[in-house]
């Protein structure tokens, strides 16, 4: 009977031995993929290709998130429109600083130019505008649309289109905030009032479809 429990106890002690071993090696091999998915995350976000112009997008993305919504129409696109303007400056002296394609460089700096007189020009518009009374449909497509905004810069979206060079990179990414910025003028355009925004915004469409159409015959 001893000899019986004798056995008993070592086959269970081996058992015992044998499981902590395998919670051991799962252990062990979750670190090693954590890690590793740790370092693969941490390389993509030092990816000199990728970071100096992701940053801004993000930055630029946060801020017009953090914006408070009066659903007023003129009001509302022209905080946003600023906001998306000083995000296109970044981006594109992101490019001309670190850019090596002397043909996107160039196209470059004549955007930032355009982009920083738009700015003045919206700088002068938010002066004489204030918030009247909330359009629903507009605050709705409004709000559409800064959802699709930040879903391009999550998984799946206009990351996954980025490579190893940095100039092909910009040149995605600036066609991406230029079509973001003709939906936010179109939007605005359906329900804005003032004379001189809806010019503004109307003129804002050209311009952005032209930069679009340039950066995709450049970047061939």
């Amino acid at each position: 009977m001893k000899l019986v429990n004798n056995t008993s106890c070592r086959l269970m002690a081996v058992a015992l031995l044998f499981t902590a071993g395998l919670l051991n090696a799962c252990a062990q091999s979750t670190t090693l993929a954590t890690r590793a998915a740790t370092a693969g995350a941490k390389v993509a976000a030092d990816d000199p290709a990728k970071t100096p112009l992701l940053q801004p997008m993000r930055q630029m993305m946060d801020k017009i998130k953090k914006l408070q919504a009066t659903g007023d129409p003129d009001f509302d696109y022209a905080f946003r429109a600023k906001v998306h303007t000083q995000g296109a400056i970044d981006l594109l002296n992101q490019e001309i600083q670190t850019g090596k394609n002397d043909s996107l460089k160039q196209a470059a700096q004549t955007m930032l130019t355009t982009a920083q007189a738009d700015m003045a020009a919206i700088d002068g518009m938010i002066r004489q505008i204030k918030p009247t009374r909330p359009n629903q449909a507009f605050a709705q497509q409004q709000s559409r649309n800064t959802e699709a905004m930040a879903l391009k810069m999550q998984q799946g979206g206009a990351e996954d289109k980025l490579t190893s060079n940095f100039d092909k990179n910009f040149a995605i990414l600036y066609q991406e905030h230029r079509q973001d910025a003709i939906d936010m003028a179109k939007t605005y355009l359906q329900y804005g009032n003032n004379s001189s925004l809806k010019s503004f915004a109307q003129q804002l469409v050209t311009k952005a479809q032209q930069n679009i159409d340039q950066l995709k015959a450049l970047a061939k």
